[in-house]
């Protein structure tokens, strides 16, 4: 019953009550004396009330009022209803309660009571109502392209939500077209060329001639054009809806150059290839393209890298052939002159290695502490002592030139830094694990060195020089070919050369592992400069509590698959020798049968109450472990890698940051970061 209804009602009984009293009263009085008078006033009475009624069920008629929904909103639910736009309203917990018949035919005969909208395609109703969704959510339905908008209403039967959906497919389609035709920009060279030319000149032409050929047939399968700018270097055009294929397919460009042998020893050929996916000038593209091909280089070759600017994430395919250093030179001579300069430039310099410093990286700082010294220049070494490197660290202390440049991390602070001061990076080109990473804030000019294998190609902050080269054994070997090049012969001491030996030893595990024409001609040097092998190998000494805790590992062992073994220390017995699980896996890998050998060891740190865990990876060449450690954010060498582990860390096998990092779940890691390189074949034999 209308409000309306009620008040007539209300009106009728209250007139009666007081037309039955005056009738009652008048009754008693001469004034309604016969029939006439009291037809009269039931007369008079019947038609105040009708009258009254009347204005009461008619009052504010043009007005709108609860009674029922009004004629807009039963024309707007009309237009919703026939309208060509596919309209839906859901209840809170996104089941759909109403829809029109634009959304049925889009939905299909799909529709089912309780249906939700999760149900019916790819997004929720959480997503929908983001914050960050303001501009919609797409959604596919069959072959269309949607993209939805969600308004949410709450009214006396609870909250709804009206959703909205626009066809966007022809946008949808014309941006693929356009994506699809975009000009992507690639840069090829054939890795070591300019060996090539100057070594085997009579057979270069042949090489050039069946990669060119080679090259430009795989173009012509990619609808695209490729021109040779320079022996050896190429750039190549195609449109970018060629890329997904080539991703899939890892690139077989790299196995197709590697057919191509020449020399007595049958030397494979294989390129380098970077790659800019991105929008952006011709220009711009080809300058992105040169920086990826760069990296490419950097990386060790025989490898493609993409940049791009969908994610600023680099990709790379290949990098599995071992880089052979001895058909690469160092080019000492040419660093040594671009890095005096800035050298004699700078008002002091710092030179900083990595955390838990080890031979080759405190070796290779000394060295170039030697260099800086020499020209006069306020040197500090920023390098903490820790019992891995005790021995050659008290060496220093007891030198004139060395005991007092060491950056004091209790006492010393930013203050020793001027305004044009040069810092040196040694042996590490992975900001994270920098020894004080701060300190790159906080001067004018950075030189990075280093020997591993760059796994990104940018650094957050600018370098005047970037010199990476992953042919060499060690950074101690870059250095001494340096200082070979800066001083005549006689300037090293004894004690200098048995450092910079030792740190080549550390690297080279004695000379049986990555060792090249450089790494004997860095040897011979420092022979001559009074380095004794003896002298340096006595650095390496164990103590009985470190070679039982060795052995302890070392008995953990498993094979956890065919090649691939891997043990584990006690969570209970840390090491306090970064170097232990290093050690463990060289040892391991001596082992008949071990194609790839993995260490984990827990760490003592006072850097945090975090466990830390030391992962070191050796091969015998056949497995690339450096592709393997990558995959948990470290490191390295075709046959010689590490990473570190602790809480908060994120790695590409695991979905977020790490937990509290335990013995058993470093094993697991390591594991899943085998099988994932076993899946993608990167470890295949070289």
């Amino acid at each position: 019953m209308s409000k309306k209804s009620k008040l007539v009602i209300i009106y009728c009984i209250a007139f009666s009550v007081l037309f039955m009293t005056v009738f009652t009263l008048l009754s008693q009085t001469d004034r309604l004396n016969g029939t006439a008078p009291a037809v009269l006033f039931t007369v008079v009475y019947c038609l105040i009330t009708v009258v009254g009624a009347w204005f009461i069920s008619h009052a504010g008629k043009s007005s709108q009022t609860n009674d029922a929904p009004p004629r807009s909103a039963r024309s707007i639910t009309h237009l919703l209803a026939v309208m060509r736009t596919p309209v839906s309203v859901t209840d809170g917990d996104g089941k759909i309660i109403w829809y029109n018949n634009a959304f049925s035919d889009m939905i299909g005969d799909k529709i089912k009571k309780d249906d939700t909208l999760s149900d019916l395609c790819d997004i929720t109703l959480k997503e929908l109502l983001s914050s960050e969704n303001k501009e919609g959510v797409p959604a596919k339905v069959g072959d269309a392209d949607y993209r939805v908008y969600g308004y949410p209403q709450t009214n006396s039967t609870g909250r709804t939500v009206t959703t909205v959906w626009f066809d966007v497919s022809n946008e949808t389609a014309l941006r693929r077209q356009l994506s699809d035709e975009r000009l992507v920009v690639a840069y090829v060279v054939i890795d070591m060329a300019d060996n090539f030319l100057s070594n085997m000149q009579d057979q270069y032409a042949e090489a050039s001639a069946a990669v060119t050929k080679l090259l430009r047939g795989w173009a012509d399968s990619l609808d695209g054009h490729i021109r040779e700018y320079d022996d050896g270097k190429y750039i190549m055009l195609f449109y970018a809806d060629q890329l997904d294929g080539m991703r899939r397919s890892s690139f077989p460009i790299l196995s197709d150059v590697k057919k191509i042998t020449f020399g007595d020893d049958s030397v494979p050929m294989t390129i380098s290839v970077g790659i800019a996916d991105c929008g952006g000038t011709v220009a711009e593209k080809c300058a992105l393209a040169s920086s990826a091909m760069s990296f490419a280089l950097q990386r060790g070759g025989d490898q493609v890298v993409i940049k791009n600017d969908r994610n600023g994430k680099d990709e790379f395919f290949g990098g599995l052939s071992k880089h052979d250093p001895q058909l690469t030179g160092l080019n000492a001579r040419r660093l040594v002159l671009q890095t005096t300069p800035l050298i004699k430039k700078a008002g002091s310099v710092f030179i900083m290695g990595h955390k838990n410093a080890d031979f080759d990286c405190l070796a290779s700082c000394m060295g170039i502490a030697k260099i800086c010294l020499s020209l006069g220049k306020k040197t500090t070494i920023v390098v903490k002592n820790n019992k891995n490197i005790a021995r050659p660290y008290a060496k220093l202390m007891e030198m004139p030139d060395y005991k007092d440049i060491f950056f004091d991390f209790e006492r010393d602070d930013f203050d020793m830094v001027e305004h044009d001061s040069l810092l040196f990076i040694l042996d590490v080109n992975n900001p994270v694990i920098f020894e004080y990473p701060e300190l790159t804030k906080h001067v004018s000019s950075i030189i990075v060195i280093d020997h591993h294998r760059m796994s990104s190609s940018s650094f957050p902050f600018d370098t005047r020089i970037t010199y990476v080269e992953p042919s060499a054994s060690s950074a101690s070997e870059i250095v001494a070919q340096m200082i070979a090049q800066f001083f005549p012969s006689g300037v090293l001491t004894p004690d200098e050369a048995n450092i910079l030996l030792a740190g080549i030893q550390l690297d080279t595990n004695n000379f049986t592992r990555d060792c090249g024409a450089g790494t004997y001609a860095a040897a011979q040097f420092l022979r001559r400069e009074g380095a004794d092998a003896s002298v340096s190998s006595s650095f390496f000494t164990l103590d009985k509590k470190a070679f039982m805790l060795e052995l302890k590992i070392e008995s953990s062992m498993r094979v956890y698959r065919d090649g691939y073994v891997i043990c584990a220390g006690d969570d209970s017995t840390p090491s306090s020798d970064p170097a232990t699980a290093a050690r463990v896996a060289e040892t391991i890998l001596k082992l008949d049968g071990v194609s790839a050998s993995f260490a984990i060891v827990r760490i003592n740190t006072d850097v945090s109450s975090e466990p830390m865990y030391s992962v070191s990876a050796r091969s015998d060449g056949k497995v690339n472990v450096q592709l393997i450690l990558e995959r948990l954010g470290g490191g390295g060498h075709h046959s010689n890698a590490g990473a570190q582990l602790t809480a908060g860390k994120t790695v590409a096998v695991y979905d977020g940051p790490l937990p509290r990092v335990t013995s058993e779940l470093a094993v697991k890691l390591v594991e899943r970061a085998i099988d994932e390189s076993l899946k993608t074949k990167e470890d295949i034999l070289l």
